[in-house]
């Protein structure tokens, strides 16, 4: 069964699992590739470099404590500097 529902402040990322425990709910979510400027030499750039992820505490849903997986792109600029989006 598929259904989408809108989450209050997650409507531009894509919620690729949800783990529910008996007392907190973990949602891994990942945003879409987007062109970003360098901050070293504002050359604009779409080069991803690696992925990491970083663990962020939400808001409470349905009374249990929520935990966000972001998968965080770093982009690589032809520079040579590496950045977060």
């Amino acid at each position: 069964m598929n259904f989408t529902i809108k989450i209050p402040g997650l409507e531009d990322v894509w919620i690729t699992k949800v783990e529910k425990m008996e007392d907190r709910i973990a949602l891994h979510v990942e945003m879409a590739v987007k062109v970003h400027k360098c901050p070293g030499c504002g050359e604009r750039t779409k080069k991803i470099h690696d992925y990491r992820i970083q663990k962020i505490k939400h808001l409470k849903w349905f009374e249990r404590l929520t935990y966000l997986f972001y998968k965080k792109r770093r982009y690589a600029c032809s520079c040579g500097k590496r950045f977060a989006e």
